[in-house]
């Protein structure tokens, strides 16, 4: 390890010495530093102040456990944080250390973030989202990695059988209960019922949602209608068009839709459709209702199986796949004020943040508050 660190330090030297070399040789030329110059010298500098993407692993007698994370929103974060608590409960605060590493929805980066996790000296990787998975799976063969908001591993590609994985992975499963999504769905549409669904188009998992979804609704004789989001223009784009053709939008669980739900919260307050959404905090930061699956158990889950990995030699090519069954109906209050729609049976209210939704002036001139949406 210490070799291999210390052989890259020396590259990085020499590469940047050279490329000093041949600022020096080009003032020498010329009298001056031109721009090619000027971007030499500062490529230089960049390589020799650039800080490596994963910190080294401390031989402390702790377990370091590295997090990556294909993009950062709020299922995301609560599964992190159930695992990361759930492993704290499990191994004591003294016996394990985490670094967390977020790639932005860059797949290369999530490649290298693993790749620097396993030669850091790292004992296991959390990789949380399916491109997380797949990219921290194709660059390391031998490091455990635990998986998890992955809605189906053998689509993924990432493993060879649920029940016996067979390799280095293995993790829980957060495919929602896509049939009760569209019982919703059918529940609060005006007849006749109809709905627009918007992924991204570019994820694994949010794709596989769809195809599950378009099958029951098609059972259900219920018209439908795709759209791709891939960036942030398109979304907004899609959102509307969707809204005036159709009463009821359906999102899947989507990595880069689940990061921009203030587009979507702001076509919804400004149109009023009606959005289920795949999972409950994107429900939260602005959809109107949903049945999801628990993020923070779901990480917690995701955590007894790095424990099993870590603690009691299981073997992980041998431990097979988990699912979630566990399964709650929540609602927005705040959206539903706003597009005056109310609740029904046992949805239970999402905790909502004010600066995300203005309150609404009452007729006796009073304001709704946070407090009166959870109630």
């Amino acid at each position: 390890m210490k070799k291999t660190v210390t052989g890259i330090m020396m590259t990085v030297v020499l590469l940047a010495m050279t490329l000093l070399s041949l600022t020096a040789c080009n003032l020498k030329a010329g009298g001056k530093s031109d721009a090619s110059g000027d971007s030499a010298t500062q490529t230089a500098e960049e390589i020799l102040t650039e800080e490596p993407l994963v910190t080294e692993a401390e031989d402390d007698g702790k377990y370091h456990i590295g997090i990556l994370t294909y993009r950062n929103h709020g299922a995301a974060e609560e599964t992190v944080k159930g695992f990361k608590e759930e492993m704290i409960s499990l191994l004591g605060s003294d016996k394990v250390e985490f670094e967390e590493i977020d790639a932005e929805g860059d797949t290369q980066k999530c490649a290298d973030i693993a790749t620097g996790f396993a030669n850091s000296g790292y004992q296991l990787i959390f990789a949380c989202g399916t491109e997380a998975v797949q990219n921290a799976g194709a660059a390391v063969k031998e490091t455990p990695i635990i998986g998890g908001c992955v809605s189906d591993y053998l689509l993924s590609g990432v493993v060879s059988s649920l029940d016996a994985p067979g390799g280095n992975i293995t993790g829980v499963s957060s495919m929602g209960p896509i049939d009760e999504q569209m019982n919703l769905v059918e529940q609060i549409t005006p007849w006749p019922v109809s709905v627009a669904i918007i992924t991204s188009g570019i994820e694994t998992g949010s794709r596989f949602e769809m195809d599950v979804a378009t099958q029951v609704l098609d059972e259900k004789e219920i018209p439908w209608k795709s759209y791709n989001a891939a960036t942030e223009e398109d979304l907004r784009s899609r959102m509307k068009e969707a809204a005036e053709e159709y009463p009821c939008i359906y999102l899947p669980t989507d990595n880069f839709i689940a990061s921009h739900m203030d587009i979507v919260r702001d076509v919804v307050l400004e149109t009023g459709v009606l959005v289920v959404t795949g999972d409950y905090q994107m429900c939260a930061d602005g959809g109107l209702c949903c049945c999801s699956i628990d993020y923070y158990e779901h990480g917690r889950k995701a955590a007894g199986m790095a424990y099993a990995v870590l603690e009691q030699d299981e073997e992980i090519s041998r431990l097979s796949i988990q699912e979630e069954t566990e399964t709650q109906l929540f609602y927005n209050p705040a959206v539903a004020e706003r597009i005056g729609w109310y609740s029904y049976g046992n949805m239970a209210p999402l905790t909502v943040s004010e600066e995300d939704y203005p309150a609404l002036d009452q007729e006796d001139g009073d304001t709704q508050t946070e407090e009166s949406w959870e109630q």
